[in-house]
């Protein structure tokens, strides 16, 4: 099978996207699959570093072009990589990404499209144009800009062959947008890296005292900074967390200076700590020195980080919206809140930090479960997905769970 992947982040990016394909990638081609990677690039980047860097041919479409320019060159890029392809993989519904599907739309080949969120939701929440929740926004009256957005990425949802959500949720929501139930597929994230030990959380602890240059407890928050992270919630709360807990946020974006003001604005300082993006190793050590690992987001598909966070040792206390409830059971391997209840997260700190047994509980059953969440499956299960859309016989394996 020949396979075409197109994703708008692909390394040097960072990001899920750009830590995904390469992998899968790699992995198909282990199967015996023809891979080719279709991805974007950073304005400046040199194609002629990729000659080497990766064991299937990359063609480049650069986020600096202008956007006009940009489609141009990824139907280029398309003609050149997908002419032939038995199957196009795309990774979201950014620019690039929307004319594979409309490429293979018109081609009649077989697109898989793989999504972890509602892009018009997430463009209304970044603009201002709404306040709504993920599942109020899907059947609410809006203006012509907001509803026109959300007609698209309907639109274009709907001329798949397959869509790959990370959760039963959205995959309820997919289907609401007019998505054929049997073609959506729920394929898990995967747990990429391994169960803490005992002695790496250590190690941790002490990296993390010298980092930061305070002891603990901590609790830690791993997001990128968008507004539906509700991360100004969760910074004005620390002061009804137990005494001498700080907040440490790792992560970078749009919201890094806002939030910062706020921290300065409201004397936080010595309580909330920003770290900014960090690498997947300095996330690790901040998940392993965690009292409290917090998520009062409201979305998600279905957190890595959260599954990161439990294979960390951090006891998990997470808004209770999305996939989250599909990962932690209240009371048995982490604890829920409703969104934005001031009240239950205040409790559920309290709880984390200050019951040392209840929290060692929730941590033993989190790194037990955890292990369910695993990469092999999610390759399996990709696979065959993609072999049933381009009608190959898939090799004996995991079933592939329908939503």
């Amino acid at each position: 099978m020949r396979v075409v992947i197109v994703s708008n982040l692909f390394p040097p990016d960072i990001g899920g996207p750009a830590t995904y394909v390469p992998r899968i990638a790699r992995e198909l081609q282990a199967r015996g699959h023809g891979v080719t990677v279709v991805g974007g690039a950073p304005p400046g980047h040199d194609a002629r570093s990729d000659r080497g860097a990766f064991p299937f041919p990359v063609h480049r479409v650069s986020r600096g072009l202008s956007l006009p320019i940009r489609l141009v060159v990824a139907v280029l890029m398309m003609v050149r990589a997908a002419w032939r392809a038995d199957c196009i993989y795309v990774q979201g519904l950014a620019g690039p990404e929307m004319v594979a599907v409309l490429f293979g739309w018109l081609l009649r080949r077989p697109v898989v499209l793989k999504i972890v969120g509602d892009n018009a939701w997430e463009y209304a929440i970044r603009q201002g144009l709404t306040d709504d929740g993920i599942e109020r926004f899907q059947d609410a009256a809006y203006g012509f800009t907001v509803s026109s957005v959300r007609a698209m990425v309907r639109w274009f949802a709907r001329r798949v062959t397959r869509l790959i959500v990370p959760s039963q949720f959205l995959g309820v929501i997919v289907q609401g947008w007019g998505v054929r139930r049997e073609a959506v597929r729920v394929v898990t994230n995967a747990l990429t890296t391994h169960v803490a030990t005992e002695a790496e959380r250590v190690e941790a602890r002490a990296w993390v005292r010298g980092e930061l240059g305070r002891a603990g407890p901590y609790a830690v928050t791993v997001a990128r900074l968008y507004p539906w992270k509700n991360l100004d919630v969760l910074i004005r709360m620390v002061l009804h967390f137990p005494p001498a807990v700080t907040l440490v946020v790792v992560g970078d974006g749009p919201e890094m200076g806002r939030l910062t003001t706020i921290v300065e604005r409201e004397g936080l300082s010595r309580r909330v700590i920003l770290v900014g993006g960090r690498s997947h190793d300095d996330t690790q050590r901040f998940l392993r020195a965690a009292d409290a690992f917090v998520l009062n987001t409201r979305y998600e598909g279905l957190s890595h980080v959260l599954l990161e966070a439990m294979a960390a040792g951090a006891p998990a206390a997470v808004s209770a919206i999305g996939g989250n409830p599909e990962v932690i059971r209240d009371g048995e391997n982490g604890l829920l809140f409703a969104v934005d209840d001031r009240d239950g997260i205040a409790r559920a700190m309290a709880r984390l930090v200050g019951d040392g047994a209840l929290a060692e509980r929730l941590r033993a059953r989190a790194m037990e479960d955890v292990r369910a969440y695993r990469w092999p499956v999610l390759v399996e299960q990709t696979a065959r997905t993609l072999e049933e859309a381009a009608g190959v016989r898939p090799a004996p394996g995991t079933a592939v769970s329908q939503a």
